[in-house]
């Protein structure tokens, strides 16, 4: 950014919002990394251009919950789980979008810490400015998302080639809602789920971990995950290597459902899924008290590792008037 460009406020307020999020859940060290780059962002001259306000008469809405502890066992420690969310209208069509995203680091604290903020910031500075811009074609956000993921993990790799002896990774889910659509796109063992009523809880990604193959060998059971030795070894993750394979999945969302990004020190503590679905069914509970209420599971479960989660509700009243630009496509992954 030079310092003739105007500042993307949009962007900024984003970072505000996920800075107070931070400051709520008591993180001081995470509020500092983002105060950082906000003021990385706000370093060209203000052009007197303002934030837009989200339309009231959108008919579909999202509202999102966070959750970040360090947990019982790492309190007092670098937290390495980083999340962010952030919402807008597209400008072309201004249909609602959000962008939610969930990162563990791995590499010891202060390293872990580093790789999955830099991760988180990458994506959201790649992403967040061209949704909003809405310059797509119809196939695009996926690809969009990957290419996101794929910048993040150069990213990572090239400041581990600056540190001498460093071994900085994170994994990495987060997903993109365009109108009625959300793409999934993940790296390592951090999960999105969606909870549907009537349908129940289901993993969208899938585990780029040793127990994942394993299961899908048939060597262990799905529930054996959670007590097996190698649980917590992962075979992909962001910045190990110059490139990254990225997942990518299309959804078509309905109305009720709820999304659900967190890492393994939530699903690790919590392995009775029904335990989630129950939370995330409470048709009368907002997406901050589903967030809160998750992370004191995990807490209340041992709480032996970084908690980091995002809770997406959606609330779809009528699409018949909006002016989508995606092409429904349920249930897709999407082949690079």
């Amino acid at each position: 950014m030079t310092i003739n460009e105007p500042v993307d406020l949009a962007l900024v307020g984003a970072y505000l919002h996920n800075l107070q999020i931070t400051l709520v859940n008591d993180q001081p060290q995470h509020a500092e990394l983002l105060l950082a780059h906000i003021m990385e962002l706000m370093a060209p001259a203000l052009t007197g251009q303002h934030p837009a306000l989200l339309p009231a008469d959108l008919p579909i809405r999202f509202s999102a919950g966070v959750g970040l502890d360090p947990g019982k066992k790492r309190r007092g420690k670098p937290n390495e789980d980083f999340v962010f969310a952030a919402q807008g209208t597209v400008a072309p069509t201004q249909e609602p979008f959000g962008l939610f995203v969930v990162a563990d680091g791995v590499g010891g604290h202060v390293n872990g810490q580093e790789a999955s903020h830099l991760a988180i910031e990458t994506i959201v500075d790649s992403v967040l400015p061209q949704v909003r811009e809405g310059q797509m074609d119809d196939a695009s956000w996926g690809e969009l998302l990957r290419n996101g993921v794929e910048r993040a993990n150069f990213v990572v790799y090239q400041r581990n080639q600056q540190l001498a002896g460093s071994s900085m990774g994170t994994t990495v889910t987060t997903t993109l809602i365009v109108g009625p659509e959300v793409f999934v796109a993940n790296v390592g063992d951090s999960r999105t789920y969606l909870y549907r009523p009537g349908q129940g809880l289901a993993q969208l990604t899938r585990d780029h971990s040793t127990v994942a193959q394993l299961v899908e060998m048939g060597a262990i059971t799905r529930d054996e995950v959670y007590t097996h030795p190698q649980r917590n070894e992962i075979y992909r993750s962001i910045g190990a290597a110059p490139s990254v394979e990225v997942d990518v999945f299309r959804e078509t969302l309905q109305n009720g459902d709820v999304l659900f990004l967190c890492s393994d020190g939530l699903w690790e503590m919590v392995p009775n899924e029904q335990q989630l679905a129950d939370v995330l069914s409470s048709s009368w509970a907002s997406a901050d008290y589903m967030a809160e209420k998750l992370v004191q599971l995990a807490l209340a479960a041992g709480g032996l590792d970084n908690i980091g989660l995002v809770v997406v509700r959606v609330c779809i009243q009528d699409i018949t008037g909006l002016q989508t630009i995606i092409t429904p496509r349920e249930g897709t992954l999407l082949s690079a």
